[in-house]
């Protein structure tokens, strides 16, 4: 890779708060075990007694190490499938969103609709020679295509904020929604849920009124199914980040793991001090670090979705919408408002 030395030597995401502890509780067995290496008589215990001691404990530590691989491989295996799961969701979140807007610019057309080229040329601002208020531009007043497509927007934020536990940021909603709108969807308890509870009433509102003002109803109904269909996945696509970030691996294997290791590394020191001597301490800290460090990562990769160097970009994903849902609404709107709903 081009920034291969650089990633050798980082210490951006190596995730140190997890491995301090038992790092520290390593340096202290190993240094003992130097030092009792060449001082077990200090200690009450001849030389030969206190090394034969040693070829007894011999077998332990082999037997452990290949049950610590074993854990190991388990452990960061499953954490890592649950990270790439977790990215296979966020990138079907990006792709209905994109369809959801796609299909709304298509075929959610009826009448003038509100300006519809005006209001989407100039996304999400109100244009400059408007003296109306912010409000006309929100969704309860602006065409049906620019109201889904602003509540599309919006998902990936709401996303974000559940997923994290964070209230959200209003200024992340600026031109999408209005300060009411904002209120209304912090203060529900899954904001999730708000976002695609609208879509649907936007969605069903507006197959309503344009079969009342005499478009087709066989090609209402099936756009109206396509968006419900896309908004099912949408819904799905939370779903499954939702259970991955709250069901971590189960707490009896965790505790199991880490258990074993900690008994593992206490045992390297001992068995290896008579050969290694005062280099005891290092070494068993660098095989302490490699060990240590992939449980660390593991614990990394398990819930994917908090905002540390580790986990996935979620405010990235939320630009990725918005800039695919503006190009929409633009390039729809150069084609000058095709409608295909009316007969």
């Amino acid at each position: 890779p081009r920034h291969g030395p650089s990633h050798i030597v980082t210490t951006r995401g190596r995730s140190g708060h997890h491995v301090w502890q038992p790092l520290l509780w390593v340096l202290l067995v190993s240094i003992f075990a130097a030092w009792s290496a060449q001082n077990a008589e200090k200690l009450g215990v001849s030389q030969r007694r206190w090394n034969k001691w040693l070829l007894k404990i011999e077998p332990v530590e082999a037997l452990l190490r290949l049950v610590m691989s074993f854990l190991l491989v388990f452990r960061l295996g499953r954490s890592a499938q649950r990270y790439w799961e977790a990215r296979q969701k966020a990138g079907a979140l990006i792709e209905v969103c994109r369809v959801i807007a796609s299909t709304a610019c298509a075929h959610m057309v009826f009448g003038d609709d509100l300006r519809r080229v005006e209001h989407r040329m100039h996304w999400p601002k109100a244009p400059p020679s408007t003296e109306e208020k912010d409000e006309v531009w929100m969704s309860t007043t602006c065409s049906p295509a620019s109201a889904i497509c602003r509540w599309v927007v919006v998902f990936p934020i709401a996303a974000k904020n559940y997923l994290r536990s964070e209230g959200g940021d209003p200024k992340e909603l600026d031109g999408l929604l209005s300060t009411g709108e904002v209120d209304e969807l912090f203060a529900a308890p899954n904001q999730c849920l708000y976002v695609l509870d609208t879509m649907r009433g936007l969605s069903a509102s507006w197959a309503a009124k344009a079969v009342h003002n005499g478009a087709c109803a066989e090609v209402v109904a099936q756009v109206f199914g396509a968006l419900t269909r896309q908004i099912d996945l949408l819904t799905g696509t939370f779903g499954g980040m939702e259970r991955i970030n709250n069901t971590p691996l189960p707490f009896v294997y965790v505790s199991h793991l880490r258990t074993s290791l900690t008994v593992y590394l206490t045992l390297v020191p001992i068995v290896f001090a008579p050969i290694w001597l005062w280099a005891t301490p290092p070494l068993t800290l660098i095989v302490a670090w490699a060990l240590l460090g992939i449980e660390a990562a593991a614990v990394e990769c398990e819930r994917p979705v908090r905002g540390c160097a580790n986990h996935m970009p979620l405010e990235a994903f939320c630009a990725v919408v918005a800039d695919n849902v503006r190009q929409t609404l633009q390039h729809s709107a150069s084609m000058g408002g095709i409608n295909l709903v009316h007969r």
